[in-house]
């Protein structure tokens, strides 16, 4: 290991990619000690901010993360310090086995029951129609057959509910079908990678990159205690951006409502209704 661990409150960054790198710049340059864990050579790992990095077996599984989180603790002087997880399926492994994790590391991530409406965005859509917050129109049909139901304009989008299978086979967020016949085609395809999530038919709304933004809001106790919006004015691929490659923080105070509504429905754990009301 680099460095060698230092002992004293740090953070455990899982994964490496950019957005590892960007706490562990924002924490290093507070003098807060940061330990990388990957299961491939990223970027964060090699940051001068970076004190050491744990190389994982992997961490797309999440009894694995869970299982190297608990090793790791019991090898390096690790207690007490606070879990950063920064892909999808760590925050659900982190989620799943707060309980476990709490007993050794400081555990920002809310517990499952909240963090599910995020994880599965079948979920995400359902609770937004809810709340009246304006969504595309989506469907999640079970079948090839279902999807002659589907009365809507083309191209329309075909991704996954839940992107990691998805994501990992295909390297792609989503598909584009420009008609009936590539929609079928698609599904029959997205359905192969899924492992048993749902495959979502989704209005594609117009625009690009410049048109997406983002309320980020750290919300304690159902307080708003920080919040920031961003503009992603590049991404990359252009169409369906796995990464942002120029992104402005801009002030947009109309985002932050609907944010904070849908947080904070998210923390009391409501039922989301068995079909999207379109809005």
């Amino acid at each position: 290991m680099r460095n060698g661990l230092q002992h004293g409150i740090g953070a455990v960054v899982l994964g490496g990619d950019f957005h590892g790198l960007g706490i562990a710049r924002s924490l290093g340059r507070h003098g807060v000690p940061v330990c990388v864990i990957d299961d491939e050579y990223s970027i964060a790992r090699y940051s001068r901010y970076t004190t050491s990095a744990l190389s994982a077996p992997t961490l797309r599984r999440q009894d694995a993360t869970v299982d190297f989180l608990l090793e790791a603790v019991h090898r390096h002087p690790l207690k007490g310090w606070v879990l950063f997880p920064t892909r999808d399926e760590h925050v659900a492994a982190v989620a799943r086995h707060r309980a476990q994790l709490t007993d050794w590391y400081r555990v920002p991530t809310p517990d499952w029951d909240s963090v599910k409406w995020a994880w599965n965005k079948w979920n995400t859509y359902r609770l937004a129609g809810t709340l009246g917050i304006p969504i595309p129109r989506t469907w999640c049909p079970q079948s090839l057959d279902d999807l002659d139901a589907i009365d809507a304009e083309f191209p329309l989008c075909v991704k996954p509910a839940v992107k990691e299978d998805f994501f990992y086979a295909t390297k792609a967020k989503a598909w584009r079908a420009n008609d009936r016949s590539e929609l079928r085609t698609l599904f029959a395809s997205a359905s192969r990678h899924v492992a048993g999530n749902e495959v979502l038919v989704q209005e594609i709304i117009p625009g690009g990159g410049d048109q997406q933004f983002s309320s980020c809001v750290f919300v304690k106790d159902g307080m708003v205690v920080a919040s920031l919006e961003a503009k992603r004015h590049r991404q990359h691929p252009a169409e369906f951006g796995r990464a942002a490659t120029f992104v402005e923080t801009i002030d947009c105070p109309a985002l932050l409502e609907p944010t904070t509504r849908f947080l904070r429905a998210m923390k009391r754990g409501s039922s989301p209704p068995s079909s999207i009301t379109a809005r």
